[in-house]
């Protein structure tokens, strides 16, 4: 068979097959605020920085997205010994590796075939001893049993909720209540399978807690628009809002989902991110203890690595435990992991650290009390933060913040005049979006907008992490910032018109900030 040769003329109109028009409608329509339009201005200024160019700012300090050891949060100790170890096993030689490290990373590399088969693909839902492990922390944490079968270990949590995605969507009225404010990925996931999502609003004024009328209210709406809503998520402790939700709120939403069929999604990766007097209660423990009926509703949770204490983000693990689920259901979970092959094994590695760090009377008194002050200090400065956070704020005119109760964010509401609103929408930007920009350009803070977490209409958030290490660094940027929100009043003063009419709600707000 002969080349084929084409004239420039047809070379040109050729084109290409994945262009603006051929690329799917779902994955156009999916967003991931997180990592969008401010990111990648952000990008844009650092390249400027790079070549010498002279900002309002010294550093770009990226508070968008939870994500600790590129903020400044150091490893833990014992962790990273026994991942060496375990990846290396030559290192089992060295004198400067303590012992308990040593016997952990050799009980990984015993329970596989060979030396090195930590490299190898393990089975599909994880390695059995760091299941074996999960287990023991969820009986520990619940005082209920857990089955080691319904354990599947993940790339990070996202991978799980992907994966109970897939099985959850059959067709477009398929739909999944989530909260609002929410995390992206949700609303991205339902977009990308072509599914339905079902708001239900989050109250600000009780600390973001949970609303029970609205849940049946929007239930109830989408039920009538002729949707067959098969899930609920749940976050707790909440991203973006930081809340933890107390046990009574936990049990409505359990008799709730169980009266209308739904399997709950229990996101509870920062379980041990609580600030608060509030204890983080499991979805799962909360179904046992309300015994018949509701223990025997589906109930999906995750966990991760990236968040905790840990923040090991980029090694990517996790777990996912099924509870109540049809054993059919389950062997098409199981299916869907099967086509992966198997979560990396260094994640799986770093999850069964997480569940089963240090104690006394199993490892050495230098190695738990290395641990207990690397646990202290990590622990501490976040708490220290949360309520600095808060506090600045809170100190901020025409900006208000909801208690930092838990996980790693704040979710501020901004009290936008008129003429900034006015001045976003000349531009087509939300006006959330518009103030991050500016404050990006003013003051190098990356925050995210909380138009992409979605939001009460007539209302304007932002999302920052108080995950900044040097605490230091941490509260002059936030003075920073209100200098910066000072200024944007007065550039978007609250005086000037609105589609003709002077905006009255904002001067009202305004005026009672603070007073």
């Amino acid at each position: 068979m002969g080349i084929i040769r084409m004239s420039k003329e047809e070379v040109k109109g050729y084109g290409k097959v994945l262009n603006e028009k051929t690329v799917g409608d779902n994955v156009k329509n999916a967003e991931y605020a997180i990592r969008g339009l401010i990111v990648q201005k952000a990008d844009e200024l650092s390249a400027r920085m790079k070549k010498g160019e002279k900002l309002p700012f010294k550093k770009l300090l990226y508070c968008n997205i939870g994500n600790p050891l590129s903020l400044g949060q150091p490893t833990f100790t014992f962790d990273r010994q026994v991942l060496a170890c375990a990846l290396n096993p030559e290192l089992l030689k060295s004198p400067s590796v303590p012992e308990d490290a040593k016997a952990r990373a050799k009980k990984y590399i015993e329970s596989v075939e060979y030396p090195h088969a930590l490299g190898a693909y393990t089975s599909s839902p994880g390695l059995p001893i760091v299941r074996e492990s999960i287990k023991k922390y969820i009986e520990e944490r619940d005082g209920f049993p857990c089955d080691v079968n319904n354990l599947f270990l993940l790339n990070g949590a996202s991978d799980g909720v992907t994966t109970i995605f897939n099985v959850l969507f059959s067709g477009p009225k398929d739909a999944v209540m989530i909260p609002i404010p929410q995390y992206p990925l949700y609303s991205a996931l339902i977009s990308l399978l072509n599914g339905q999502a079902v708001p239900y609003y989050l109250d600000e004024s009780k600390g973001w807690g949970l609303d029970m009328a609205d849940v049946a209210a929007q239930y109830k709406k989408g039920i009538d628009s002729g949707l067959n809503i098969k899930a609920i998520v749940v976050i707790n402790p909440g991203n973006p809002t930081g809340q933890v939700m107390s046990q009574k709120d936990i049990e409505e939403l359990v008799k709730f989902s169980y009266e209308k069929r739904m399997v709950i999604c229990a996101d509870e990766v920062y379980q041990k991110n609580i600030y608060c007097e509030k204890p983080f209660v499991s979805f799962k423990k909360v179904i046992n203890v309300l015994g018949a009926p509701y223990n025997t509703i589906e109930l999906v949770s995750f966990h991760s690595t990236s968040k905790g204490l840990l923040g090991e983000c980029g090694l990517r693990g996790g777990y996912m435990e099924l509870v109540n689920f049809d054993p059919y259901a389950q062997g098409q979970i199981l299916k869907l992991r099967t086509i992966t092959l198997c979560p990396n094994s260094v994640g799986q590695l770093t999850a069964e650290v997480m569940v089963n760090p240090p104690k006394e009377g199993v490892n050495s008194k230098e190695v738990v009390e290395l641990h207990k002050k690397e646990v202290e200090s990590i622990f501490g400065g976040l708490k220290k933060r949360s309520k600095l956070l808060t506090e600045k704020l809170n100190g901020i005119k025409g900006v208000t913040c909801c208690e930092l109760e838990g996980a790693m964010y704040a979710f501020p509401r901004i009290h936008l005049t008129a003429s900034a609103v006015k001045a976003a929408q000349d531009k087509k930007m939300a006006p959330d979006l518009m103030f991050c920009v500016e404050a990006l350009e003013n003051t190098g803070i990356v925050l995210v907008p909380g138009s992409g977490f979605k939001q009460k209409e007539g209302t304007y958030h932002f999302r920052i992490t108080n995950l900044i290490y040097q605490t230091e660094e941490f509260e002059e940027a936030l003075t920073s910032f209100a200098g910066f929100v000072k200024k944007y009043f007065e550039k978007y003063p609250q005086y000037q018109l609105f589609n003709g009419l002077t905006s009255f709600t904002s001067i009202f707000e305004l005026s009672l900030i603070h007073i």
